[in-house]
């Protein structure tokens, strides 16, 4: 569908008024209400509703507004594809990920990917969680893999999987009074109370895995009294294999690590406590073929810990 200047519309919205919007785009204020009124009635719907102070989108205006954004972003997208065409430039592929995921996923995942693209450019975005969503949001990746934010006026996500979260420490550690459980065979563990007496190594309790378990202390009447927060789980696992502690970790990460023959591994709860993990990006942005091959890539990486469980 053709709209005949659609950033006056986009600015119209932004500015929720029309009188600032005119003024943005120096234009009069009767001849910008003159042009909103003859769009409304190509559409034959009401896109703003105009008895509130400022503005505010009708439902029709809502899905017209994420067309206009979401035209707007492939408009960009092409000039940019097509100025890298004519300079001879390499496609690039932006992805957020965080230490720990990329060293976990991306050394199987990469290969594959680049035996399909090998023009393509792949840039890692390395981070901590909390600072993934920041940067699809400002457009600085075209996607991350994490859990799904909380806030999602700006992002949207795709689900890949409910990964479960074990219980890690070295097998040898005294508090386990000689229980086995192994990540190939992993056993519930038996008593969360137990960890009051024991160091907990834990990601910083703003992050969602923190306030998933925080949650789970809080449901089981536990209160650990010696916690060692860390925003890296390879620092959380190697600890844990040196008898320093008991860590809660992503199980696909766990056979990363090369102290797996170390560790005794618990599933945390009954159902087993797991995580939500999901790609993420830019609400009504555009994901590039070779994007939605990695992704399609990171699916098949962790539907293997599906089959696994069942």
């Amino acid at each position: 569908m053709f709209v005949k200047n659609p950033d006056y519309f986009l600015t119209i919205v932004k500015e929720r008024s029309i009188s600032r919007a005119a003024e943005r785009l120096y234009l009069s204020q009767p001849y910008l209400s003159q042009y909103l009124a003859k769009l409304e009635g190509s559409l034959g719907v009401v896109l703003l509703d105009r008895s509130h102070s400022p503005l505010r989108l009708t439902p029709a205006g809502e899905l017209f507004h994420a067309y206009l954004e979401r035209q707007s972003f492939l408009d960009r997208q092409l000039v940019s594809d097509l100025r890298d065409l004519q300079d001879r430039k390499r496609p690039v592929l932006h992805i957020g990920v965080s230490p720990w995921r990329g060293s976990t996923l991306l050394p199987d995942v990469l290969p594959l990917f680049q035996e399909q693209y090998p023009d393509v450019q792949v840039v890692l975005h390395e981070a901590p969680v909390p600072e993934l969503g920041e940067l699809a949001e400002a457009n600085v990746i075209d996607f991350c893999v994490m859990q799904p934010p909380d806030n999602l006026t700006e992002l949207t996500y795709e689900p890949v999987m409910r990964e479960h979260i074990f219980l890690v420490c070295h097998r040898d550690h005294p508090a386990l009074h000689g229980l086995d459980s192994t990540y190939h065979d992993p056993r519930p563990f038996p008593d969360l109370r137990l960890l009051e007496r024991e160091r907990v190594i834990m990601l910083p309790a703003g992050w969602r895995l923190s306030k998933l378990l925080y949650n789970t202390f809080s449901v089981h009447s536990v209160e650990p009294q010696n916690i060692l927060v860390t925003t890296n789980n390879t620092t959380a696992i190697n600890l844990a294999a040196e008898k320093m502690g008991f860590a809660f970790l992503q199980e696909s990460g766990i056979p990363r690590t090369p102290y797996l023959d170390r560790l005794a591994c618990f599933t945390v709860g009954e159902p087993p406590l797991t995580c939500p993990l999901a790609v993420v990006y830019k609400k009504n942005g555009f994901l590039s073929p070779a994007a939605r091959t990695f992704i399609d890539l990171v699916r098949d990486f962790y539907s293997r810990y599906d089959r696994e469980r069942e």
